[in-house]
């Protein structure tokens, strides 16, 4: 590296240029999100418009939009073509899968996310999480005053869920058990993944009364609503008892581990001897070699731990950290097994109750 003529060492070309990406991500993150809630992918899916046309299905000023949509093609979401505008590969993206990236796009770059990460400098200074409140509440208490919000965010979850239902029930065998709660199992994707795939079994959907109530059209539109039992309630408090199969994806890492071993010794007390317990969650691999390190997949789940961190605490755990707190808890940890359903790396723990 050189240096420039005021003596300062010269900006590496492709590094500066990447990090300046990188700075300016929020801007792009935030056109995905408008392009959403304007609803734009929506009112061109059935073909080209022009920016007139356009601005007066949306409701929208004709020249912002004119810009805003030029913004909008150099990340692909839409083509400018001669006078009209046609959805980009992105755009044809969003609409996809009934239009579940536009609640992701709306859930992931919300108010709700973006404005804790504003506060990332004093977490790690602090060295724990922070009062980042949002409008006056904490994490979860914002989305029980923030319906919308919360319905993306749902919606979110939901959609990666439901990834991870159908790969989940290729690895592991779900018909020995007749009863499966899942707890903390949001809109219920997960369990109906298994109920739909798997006939002879019932299923427990156990969570907050606001979510359960958003939770019972998915079983009603499945077909699988004579099968399962919405019970609400706080799994920090207690978990409902009769099932064999405990299941519980994407919760511990949004905890501390005094709350992670207190919704696990929940389960442990309303779990029977021989009660199965599967831990569906991101964890670090104990071993990895250099041939196995997917970049991507580092990138994204060192800053998944990090976020969870600075938001509630939690964190994304080791393996072995796992079988530690699990076994802690009265359960016998028999494996863990990672998968990939295709979008995101999962690790699958099994284990017994004592």
């Amino acid at each position: 590296m050189t240096k420039d003529e005021m003596g300062a060492p010269a900006a590496d070309t492709d590094a500066a240029t990447t990090l300046r990406t990188i700075i300016t991500g929020y801007i792009f993150s935030q056109i995905v999100r408008a392009t959403a809630q304007l609803g734009i992918t929506e009112h061109l899916a059935d073909g080209p418009r022009s920016v007139e046309a356009l601005a007066k299905a949306i409701d929208a000023d004709p020249d912002a939009l004119g810009r805003f949509l030029r913004s909008a093609a150099t990340l692909g979401l839409v083509r400018e073509n001669g006078d009209t505008f046609e959805l980009g590969p992105l755009g044809s993206a969003m609409e996809a899968d009934n239009g579940s990236l536009k609640s992701v796009a709306m859930g992931i770059v919300g108010p709700n996310l973006t404005r804790r990460a504003e506060r990332f400098a004093e977490v790690v200074r602090a060295g724990r999480r922070v009062d980042t409140k949002v409008d006056g509440y904490e994490f979860w208490e914002y989305y029980d005053h923030h319906e919308e919000e919360a319905e993306h965010y749902a919606v979110t979850m939901s959609h990666v869920t439901a990834h991870c239902a159908q790969a989940l029930v290729r690895q592991y065998d779900f018909a020995p058990f007749q009863r499966i709660a899942d707890i903390g199992g949001g809109h219920g994707n997960l369990l109906n993944g298994v109920l739909t795939r798997v006939p002879g079994v019932r299923g427990v959907l156990y969570e907050r009364a606001e979510v359960i109530r958003r939770a019972k059209g998915l079983f009603t539109e499945a077909g699988t609503d004579d099968r399962v039992d919405l019970i609400d309630g706080d799994f920090l408090r207690e978990v409902p008892g009769d099932c064999d199969l405990y299941m519980i994806k994407s919760t511990l890492c949004d905890w501390d581990d005094e709350h992670a071993a207190r919704i696990l010794g929940n389960i442990h007390r309303a779990a029977a001897p021989g009660t199965t317990l599967l831990v569906i969650d991101s964890m670090i691999a104990d071993e990895v070699t250099g041939d196995e390190v997917n970049p991507v997949h580092a990138q994204q789940e060192s800053a998944i731990d990090f976020a969870v961190f600075a938001t509630n605490g939690g964190r994304v755990r080791p393996q072995s950290e796992y079988r530690v707190m699990v076994g802690a808890a009265g359960f016998e940890v028999e494996s863990i097994t990672p998968f990939f359903d295709g979008f995101t790396h999962w690790n699958l723990l099994v284990a017994k109750r004592d």
